[in-house]
């Protein structure tokens, strides 16, 4: 009971944090629901130790009716109404022990229904949010040449195999020059076999 007591208030609020923090900026209404949780995690937790204590008045009950059959050991009608009492206080303590499985259960089964809508309620922020992101258009930044390369150099061909690296290392320029004086965007894909580029190579 003072194990469950003790863990169940900070694993409930661990575990709702770990999942709320990516999406309780994303919507007001998980934030609602996190508020209204950690509220009722922190009253169960109240009544478990309201009923921590009263466990622990019937154990000290227990311990002076023992004291008392002690001192009046010998007294067969004391012994006879000590017995009734621990029997009585016995069959009370099963019944308590009862109601705390029972409770337990109700928490247990309260804070996974609780737990659940707000997997789904974030589920459907997560959802939102990237159907937003993904319904942006895409921006293309224009390409920018530059005219600082060499004005003098020769005429290629390009060859299977060729690439801008390949051929600014064979030709003894650099592959920015070349982009900047054939004006190539995308070398995987502006650069084709059998096309004629100019190759700027400095004097």
């Amino acid at each position: 009971m003072t194990i469950f007591s003790r863990l169940l208030p900070i694993f409930l609020c661990g575990f709702v944090s770990f999942f709320v923090s990516p999406v309780v900026a994303q919507s007001s209404d998980v934030r609602v629901v996190v508020a209204g949780l950690n509220q009722e995690v922190t009253l169960l937790s109240q009544q478990v130790k309201s009923l921590r204590l009263e466990l622990e008045g019937m154990a000290r009950d227990n311990a002076r009716l023992r004291a008392e059959v002690a001192a009046l050991k010998g007294n067969d009608q004391s012994a006879a109404q000590i017995n009734s009492l621990s029997a009585s206080l016995e069959v009370l303590r099963r019944e308590y022990k009862a109601a705390d499985e029972a409770q337990k259960k109700q928490i247990i089964s309260e804070v996974s229904r609780q737990i659940d809508t707000l997997g789904k309620e974030m589920q459907s922020a997560l959802n939102t949010v990237a159907s937003a992101v993904s319904s942006q258009p895409t921006i293309s930044t224009p390409v920018r040449f530059s005219e600082d390369y060499p004005k003098t150099g020769i005429t290629y061909t390009v060859k299977p195999g060729d690439t801008l690296s390949k051929i600014a290392r064979d030709q003894g320029s650099t592959i920015k020059h070349i982009q900047n004086a054939n004006k190539i965007v995308d070398p995987s894909r502006d650069l084709h076999v059998g096309e004629t580029i100019f190759i700027p190579i400095s004097e």
